[in-house]
């Protein structure tokens, strides 16, 4: 085999591993992710012309743990006690008695727990609802429903929202916090409606 040949042969094979490292780097998430859990089978039991049939119907985690983190140093990091794989979508589960904690890189954290929530395992959105409660700094919420866009950094709060710090007391239909610019608004969804507080000198 002469010179020329091996070196070109070379050279094809560098520029083959250089595409294939360049073709993982730009299809790489930005968001690191891990997941822990004991993967539990239901089984249903049917009768059938006198005989009892048993089907697998979903796949449960006990004990879930997720955290993800992304490029800014911000984590996200949800705990349940059971989880149950969606039917119509595999990326989605269903949590039950669920603990969130978001961390914000140089602002704080914000804990939220609720009942329920439907959590995308893909994009990391979240619906929590059932007795909802938000903490952040020395700001609680309560209400039916939390939407959190994780990527985006945006929180909807909405349904029965009751809002209390130190000195004041709200009643809305919803709020919504951008977790990045710091601001939140909070309204009612009719505009003839007034958001009720009270305020403590």
């Amino acid at each position: 085999m002469s010179r020329s040949l091996i070196i070109q042969i070379g050279i094809l094979t560098l520029i083959l591993i250089i595409g294939y490292a360049t073709f993982l780097y730009l299809n790489k998430n930005d968001i690191n992710k891990s997941i822990d859990g004991t993967e539990l089978k239901t089984i249903k039991e049917t009768q059938i012309n006198g005989q009892i049939v048993k089907s697998q119907v979903s796949n449960q985690i006990l004990d879930l743990a997720y955290k993800s983190s992304d490029e800014r140093g911000n984590i996200y990091q949800i705990k349940s006690v059971s989880g149950t794989i969606e039917d119509k979508n595999e990326n989605v589960l269903i949590l039950e008695d669920v603990t969130a904690k978001i961390v914000i890189k140089n602002y704080g954290t914000f804990l939220i727990e609720s009942g329920k929530a439907r959590y995308n395992k893909l994009n990391l959105n979240t619906h929590f609802f059932n007795n909802v409660n938000l903490y952040y700094l020395n700001h609680s919420i309560k209400s039916e429903d939390l939407f959190l866009k994780y990527i985006n950094k945006e929180i909807r709060v909405s349904n029965n929202v009751v809002y209390k710090n130190q000195n004041n007391l709200l009643k809305a239909d919803e709020i919504d916090i951008d977790m990045i610019t710091k601001t939140s608004k909070i309204y009612m969804k009719d505009e003839k409606n007034k958001v009720k507080a009270v305020i403590k000198n």
